[in-house]
Formats: C-alpha cells, structure tokens, sequence
C-alpha cells in the first residue's frame, strides 16, 4: 500500500509539472470569426497573421456552444483594433475605468452596458466593416480622445474618498461613461455585413459631441476631486536651506494654508548677517498657480531637488520684512515692503520630500481651476 500511495504520489506531481496552468491555455487561445462562425483557436495571438482584431462585450456571460450562433447580435458593443495586444489593452483600460467608477459611486451605477462580460480577443477573416474607412477613422479618433479622456479622470476616483463633494461631478462622470459606452456601441453597429451608415453616421456626430463635452468637464472634475494624490507625510513643508557662496546662510522654510492660498514664508539667518531676521512671505493662491515642475539635481555633485511653482497670469503677492542690523561693514536700516514674483523654487535634500512637495502644489493646481 505503502508503494502504491507513493507511485500515485509521483504520477501527480509528473501530471502538475507538465499540465499547463490555467492562465497559460488562457494567453494560448483566441478566437477566429469568418463573418458566420466563431471557433476557438490554440496557439498564440501575437503570431497570428490577422490585420483585424476584436473584443465582443455583453450585458451578462456568454456560453459559446450555447450561444455560438446568436453571439454578433446578442453583444452590446465592441472593442476594435490592429492587434491582439491592442484591444486587450484597451479592454483592461475600460474594465479598469469601470471598476473604479463603480467603487467610488456604489454598485448598480455603471448600467448594464459594462466591459466585464467580454469575449475575445477575436481575429475577423471577414469583410465586416473594411468598406467604411471614413466612419471607421473618426470613430478611431473618437475612441482616443475618451481613452485619454479616462487615463485623466480615472486618478480622481482611486485617489478621493467618496463624500458630498464628488455629487456635484456625478453628473461629469456619467456622461464619460456614456461616451465610452457610446462609441463602443457604434463599433458593433459599423462591424456589420450592411451597417445602416446614414445612422451609424448620427451616431459618430452625436458621439463627437459627448465626447467634447467630456474633455471639456476634466478641469470641473479635478477642481474638485483632483487626479494628484495629497501627500499624507508633511515633513516637507518646514524645512532649511542654504545660500551665499559659502554655503552659510540658512533659509528657514514654513509652508502653511490659507484660505485657498498656499503661505510660503522664508527666514533668513546667518552669513555676514545682513540678511539676518529678514522674512519673506509669498502668498500663492489656488488659481494662480500655473506650471508646476519637479527639477532633479543639476549636477552630480548637488543634491538638490528643486520645484518650481510658476504663476497662472499675473504674479504671487509677497512682502519683504527685515529689522535694523548692525554688522562689520556697517548698519543696514530696517526695511517693509510689498513687491511680487513670478515663480516660486523650493529646494530639498531629500528627494522623497521633493516629490512630495510636487505633489502637494499639484492636487491644490488642480483645486484652484
């Protein structure tokens, strides 16, 4: 028995070792469609020699031998491109999209049109939708557009908690998704033997528009849930630095908020100390900062990493403050004044802090727009 138990033991494992995994028939089979019949094909995609390739979406899973015949018209929309690579990809942008569309806004949001229920990839060997290069062309176009359109967004929703902020950008979010639903249903209708083009073209003008729209709405979106994450470690925001050609003068650096202004107050000490006791407080608001760059050293030897805040139009207020200071080259008076400037660079030692500093002025870019 005892025999037996371990000989049975090693014809397993033999078995494991050359049975392939599940996720490995999965990434060798794809699917062939002749215009009339689907058939599952072993082998890999990216050596298959097809110029069209497809993903068939539904409202709910499909079983091939139970549905095979009915299959083209009981999709919902289609997912179309050059390569095998090429529509998994995107079909994982938009199923990505969707899962975080749903986890921020709750279950039952997205409707019953959704790219979890897909079928592919599908290589076509048929004459389907290769006699309207022009309708075919600008949905391509339209399909880039929201596809960058949700790359922008999509941070808003992983990177915000869900509160009464984000009701005023449902509505924003809803008509995204629309358009992507949108163009992926006139994809499916254009694919067809005899695609009613005079309503196929309706719909691209009506899809331009959507999608006009939604590129229009990235900027109400981010005001308010913005796509840059807020740094949680704030070690940045007090920190020194240092300046003269000899290196000793200390600028003591204080960044604080104000009522929708960032506050930059910089001290100086040390030197000959001329400079001694003299503050500068640079008031940044939200909808006055413009560029905002993450610069890394210049040089091997500086470790310096510097951002740089530019202003939107116009300049940031700033005041200048500095007491009476007696030193060996004589008696500096006592000065207060206001003046502007342009742009704004803080310098840090520390890259970590240096990136989160960027990230800090990004999110309140994104809040002042």
């Amino acid at each position: 028995m005892r025999g037996n138990f371990v000989q049975l033991t090693f014809f397993l494992l033999y078995l494991l070792s050359v049975a392939p995994s599940a996720d490995a028939q999965q990434q060798q089979t794809y699917y062939v469609y002749d215009g009339k019949n689907l058939r599952v094909t072993y082998g890999s995609a990216a050596q298959a020699d097809y110029l069209e390739w497809q993903i068939w979406l539904y409202q709910e899973s499909v079983h091939i031998p139970r549905y095979g015949a009915g299959l083209p018209y009981s999709r919902w929309g289609l997912i179309q491109g050059r390569s095998a690579e090429g529509v998994m990809k995107q079909l994982k942008a938009f199923q990505s999209f969707e899962r975080a569309f749903l986890n921020f806004f709750g279950s039952g949001t997205w409707g019953p049109n959704t790219f979890l229920n897909p079928l592919g990839p599908i290589a076509t060997a048929s004459d389907e939708g290769k006699k309207q290069p022009s309708e075919e062309s600008y949905l391509g176009q339209l399909n880039y557009r929201i596809q960058r359109v949700i790359a922008t967004v999509q941070p808003s929703l992983e990177n915000n908690e869900k509160n009464g902020l984000a009701l005023p950008v449902k509505d924003y979010f809803d008509r995204i998704r629309g358009s992507v639903q949108q163009v992926a249903a006139i994809y499916s209708q254009l694919v067809r033997v005899q695609p009613q083009l005079h309503f196929v073209d309706n719909q691209i003008a009506r899809a331009r528009t959507a999608v006009e729209e939604a590129e229009s709405n990235v900027p109400k979106i981010t005001a308010v849930l913005p796509n840059v994450k807020l740094p949680t470690n704030h070690a940045w925001m007090s920190h020194e630095e240092w300046a003269g050609s000899d290196g000793i003068i200390i600028i003591k650096i204080e960044v604080t908020e104000g009522r929708r202004t960032v506050l930059v107050e910089q001290t100086w000490t040390g030197g000959d100390g001329s400079m001694t006791g003299t503050v500068a407080l640079t008031t940044i608001p939200y909808e006055n900062i413009g560029n905002v760059a993450l610069e890394p050293p210049l040089r091997d030897h500086d470790d310096a990493w510097t951002v740089r805040v530019e202003s939107a139009g116009g300049s940031f207020p700033e005041t200048w403050s500095s007491p009476e200071r007696k030193t060996a080259k004589g008696v500096f008076r006592a000065v207060n004044y206001k003046t502007t400037k342009s742009v704004v660079y803080l310098a840090f030692t520390s890259r970590a802090e240096a990136h989160d500093a960027y990230a800090y002025f990004r999110y309140h870019q994104e809040l002042g727009r």
